[in-house]
């Protein structure tokens, strides 16, 4: 029983972490470039649609600016062409808005960068994600559902320790096999799940500090450090565990007891009952086995460019957003936001406007004292550690063995700079040619900042060397290098005090109607939080409502026809 116990609660743990690891984003913007290297809202009756009051289209307008140039008009403005930008002007111009997207860089996608040559496919940001219903929904509504594909949700996860590979385990007797833990560390573990834990402190948590006090040192050093660095390239010391990992956090209020296994089975529970109750909603998406990852067979970067396509000319690129006003002419809240483009400046007036770019890109546009929201300043402060992701093949012959498996951690403890590497040609078909496999790679983070004072050359070397180490035989050669591509400012780290950061920032944002601030820095960053915020469904509902408004001549006429945004997180 006991051991059945910490099964339970040390699976719980590794899920929460697992859908942020292989959905990890990494943040760009348009004022920092990375170092680059490379050799439904289905129909008006389902319950997932919105009302549509600008069914009758909106014309564009394109008065007189103050400065003398040209305005246009739109009725929603959103910034960033990552997944939650993308995500979010679908949406809203399938229920009819007249909206535009807008992105600095000369291609949509944000972070999201699938490359593809000489027979490989890989990617430099995220590189998969756990297939959820509204990712699912979005892929069903772009027309891209025949297009996924899922890895085998049997493959096993792997931490590297003291030169040997563990797979996490899976069930009861994987966990009495595991390797990983000793007998004192797993039975430490199974007191903590059973409720013999130390009482809550007053201060705000650490990761560390949380599992330590639920799980003992050994199942943070060994299991939980290397996903923290996998997921955030974080250091579990300074991240917060409630805001880091709040679905963790959460299971300790939800039972009887103070462990977490009580409420765990609470949480199981919830979620077979939630299923139960979205069956009907979601009967017409693929069936997904628990545990799959999934992509799609052109990369995740082919969602957006999707998006492009169908919205046409609503998406602009190398539009570099510099300047956020309040327009003092109009008699309603209405916003100008000011673009650097390839043709000079360009104005857009927005009721709702939009900003998905990192919190860094952010808080200097919106934010100081001259800003239209000074508190959104302090964005500034959160922390975007170096990472780089490098991508590299070798032939079959050189690994010791055939990979098979999703790919493996590496705890801080065994010295390895490498954060963890992904079997990507495992993990999908088709990612690499015959004969070959290949290796995602990351390395750098909160606890490696001097990454990025290495050249791309070193950092390649430095991670053949640590590959070398876990998976090649002594002789193995260098490999060939598909891609290193080194994000100066990576992941945004949710650190002790961040939510109360955000919440600060999002009070003073009431002063604000119409302007709203998204990104991975405030939804989460796994794949599925951005899309999911972008839905509507979880983190914001997009709310279309209409003041009065006239009929001439069978023609409508909207009068302070505004977007809310309501939280209801």
């Amino acid at each position: 029983m006991l051991m059945q116990r910490v099964v339970v609660a040390l699976v719980l743990v590794l899920a929460a972490c697992v859908d942020a690891f292989s959905s990890k984003r990494y943040s760009h913007g348009s004022s920092v470039s990375a170092r680059v290297s490379t050799t439904s809202l289905r129909d008006a009756s389902s319950p997932w649609s919105f009302p549509n009051p600008f069914a009758a289209a909106t014309p564009k307008s394109f008065p007189k600016s103050v400065n003398g140039g040209d305005v246009e008009t739109v009725d929603a403005l959103v910034v960033g062409s990552g997944i939650s930008g993308s995500t979010a002007a679908f949406y809203m111009q399938k229920a009819g808005v007249n909206v535009l997207l807008t992105e600095a860089r000369d291609v949509v996608g944000g972070n999201l960068i699938s490359k593809r040559k000489d027979g490989f496919l890989w990617e430099e940001g995220p590189n998969s994600f756990q297939p959820s219903p509204t990712i699912l929904r979005f892929a069903k509504d772009l027309g891209m559902i025949d297009k996924l594909v899922l890895a085998d949700s049997t493959l096993p996860r792997f931490v590297f320790w003291e030169g040997k590979l563990f797979a996490l385990p899976g069930g009861i007797p994987d966990l009495i096999n595991f390797g990983l833990l000793t007998w004192p560390g797993k039975i430490r573990a199974g007191l903590g799940a059973l409720g013999f834990v130390a009482p809550k402190p007053e201060q705000e948590e650490s990761v560390q500090e949380f599992v330590t006090r639920h799980l003992g040192a050994e199942v943070f050093e060994r299991v939980i450090d290397p996903f923290v660095s996998g997921v955030y390239a974080g250091n579990p010391r300074s991240l917060s565990m409630k805001a880091a990992l709040k679905k963790v956090k959460n299971l300790e209020d939800l039972g009887v007891t103070p462990g977490i296994l009580d409420g765990a089975i609470v949480r199981i529970n919830q979620i077979a009952a939630e299923k139960k109750a979205n069956a009907e909603r979601d009967a017409d998406l693929p069936p997904v086995k628990g545990g799959s990852l999934g992509s799609f067979q052109d990369g995740l970067q082919s969602l957006p460019l999707k998006v492009q396509e169908i919205m046409g000319s609503k998406v602009r690129t190398s539009h570099k957003l510099v300047k956020v006003e309040k327009d003092k002419k109009s008699s309603s809240d209405e916003w100008l936001a000011t673009f650097e483009t390839g043709k000079g400046i360009k104005v857009i007036r927005s009721k709702a406007l939009i900003i998905t770019s990192p919190a860094y890109v952010t808080a200097p546009i919106v934010g100081g004292l001259g800003g239209v929201l000074p508190e959104a300043s302090a964005l500034d402060k959160i922390n975007y550690p170096p990472v780089a992701s490098v991508t590299v093949a070798y032939p079959n012959e050189a690994f010791k063995e055939p990979l098979r498996g999703f790919g493996h951690l590496i705890p801080r403890a065994m010295k390895v700079r490498t954060l963890g590497t992904i079997w990507s040609s495992s993990l999908f078909p088709g990612r690499a040619p015959p004969g070959y496999t290949m290796l995602l790679n990351y390395i750098g983070g909160a606890q490696d900042v001097d990454i990025a004072k290495l050249s791309e050359e070193q950092i390649v070397a430095q991670v053949h060397e640590d590959v070398k180490k876990i998976l090649l035989k002594p002789d193995a050669a260098p490999p060939k290098v598909l891609g290193c591509r080194v994000w100066p400012r990576a992941i945004p780290q949710y650190e002790r005090g961040h939510l109360d950061l955000i919440a600060k920032v999002e009070e003073a944002g009431k002063s604000c109607p119409g302007l709203y601030l998204g990104g991975n820095f405030k939804t989460g960053v796994a794949f599925g939080d951005c899309v999911q915020y972008g839905f509507g469904n979880k983190h914001t509902l997009f709310h279309i409502y209409m003041q009065p408004y006239t009929n001439i001549h069978n023609t409508l006429k909207y009068k302070n026809t505004r977007i809310l945004f309501k939280n209801i997180s």
